[in-house]
């Protein structure tokens, strides 16, 4: 029972590479059949949705069953990353405007710049602990995220258009909201590492 935590990140890591073969199936059915690319989307954000869920319940399941470990915690992190890392980067190449791109570059360079500056610190035997701020930028783009796949979906299935654009609307407000949280945070933990050294 005290594995189920870690069941749950493995699932997360396991399931991103899944999402993004999905996005990159479904767009190529666009034009050819775009009903099935629909279904696809739908099922990709049935799937991303879950994924994103077992965020929280692998973290309170592990304090639930007292079965937090340093190992847990760096997984957990690291299927965070690796789950909006590969969805991302597959809906910048099928699907996101251009603008979103721009997004998406920030977000995913500034989570590779801070994951340099852990293990820059690690080799130090120090920690950067996670800030609320970056708590909040992970949460803006999972929640950008999983709009946007309702988005596409909504569309490509001719749901209402006040639906359709409501979708849209909220998914590039999430995702800008999660780069410039990602800017703001990545300064802190940048502003933070200077003090210590």
């Amino acid at each position: 029972m005290k594995n189920l935590p870690t069941l749950l990140t493995a699932f997360r890591i396991i399931a991103a590479p899944v999402l993004a073969a999905l996005v990159l199936y479904a767009s190529t059915l666009l034009y050819g059949d775009p009903y099935l690319a629909g279904f696809i989307y739908a099922l990709t954000f049935l799937l991303f949705v879950i994924a994103a869920l077992t965020d929280w319940l692998d973290g309170w399941l592990a304090r639930k069953l007292d079965a937090v470990t340093p190992l847990g915690a760096a997984l957990d992190h690291a299927a965070d990353k690796v789950l909006i890392t590969c969805t991302l980067v597959a809906l910048a190449f099928a699907a996101l405007p251009l603008p979103l791109v721009a997004a998406s570059v920030l977000i995913l360079g500034r989570d590779v710049a801070v994951a340099g500056l852990r293990e820059g610190i690690a080799a130090q035997g120090k920690s950067l602990p996670v800030s609320q701020l970056g708590k909040w930028k992970a949460a803006a783009e999972m929640a950008g995220v999983g709009a946007f796949l309702a988005f596409q979906t909504a569309a490509l299935l001719r749901a209402d258009a006040s639906i359709v654009l409501g979708l849209n609307w909220a998914a590039s407000i999430l995702i800008w909201i999660a780069a410039a949280l990602a800017l703001v945070s990545g300064a802190q933990y940048l502003g933070a590492l200077l003090k210590r050294n």
